[in-house]
């Protein structure tokens, strides 16, 4: 039977690996090594199944840890969603405004900027919210890029160099690398 600590243990794990996904995108960088470490456990605990030995392992332990690891999956899988989530909805007030500027002036602006203070209130940015009283002139990241055939883009790095992408034409987001 497996010891107490051993369960504990397991969600302690998984709950941290939810919240590590809720916080970065680059806790996404350990779902390839949670899905080895998943590989791995259910190789050793297969051939430990097999070999004579198998009457001495604590076989719940393992299921447990590798329960651990499946949650540890969806809850980083899950969290970098959720992030996903966050940036279209952060971005949503902004391609609000520009379509409404498009829709007045027959035409998107050249930059965000244009639209503070009549369409936006504060342009929102890659990394989050500008900060209040910020230079026009410091380089903030809003992901906006026109296009020469008149519509727009709005892209921001998320994981390394995965780019997640507002495309205008399309009406809708999209990521790549």
């Amino acid at each position: 039977m497996a010891k107490w600590w051993v369960p504990l243990l397991v969600l302690l794990g998984a709950a941290l690996m939810t919240v590590l996904g809720h916080l970065s995108f680059t806790a996404a960088l350990a779902v390839p090594l949670v899905m080895l470490a998943g590989a791995v456990l259910l190789l050793v605990t297969l051939v430990l199944a097999v070999l004579p030995v198998r009457r001495k392992v604590d076989f719940l332990s393992l299921a447990w840890v590798l329960a651990g690891l499946v949650l540890s999956y969806v809850g980083l899988t899950r969290g970098t969603s959720y992030r996903f989530d966050e940036m279209e909805a952060r971005f949503a007030p902004l391609i609000a405004a520009l379509e409404s500027y498009h829709s007045s002036k027959g035409a998107y602006p050249e930059s965000v900027r244009e639209l503070v203070p009549e369409w936006l209130a504060q342009v929102p940015t890659c990394g989050g919210p500008e900060p209040e009283g910020s230079d026009a002139r410091l380089a903030v990241d809003t992901g906006y890029h026109r296009r020469e055939d008149g519509s727009f883009g709005i892209t921001c790095y998320t994981i390394v160099f995965w780019k997640y992408t507002y495309d205008s034409r399309q009406k809708l987001w999209y990521g790549w690398d």
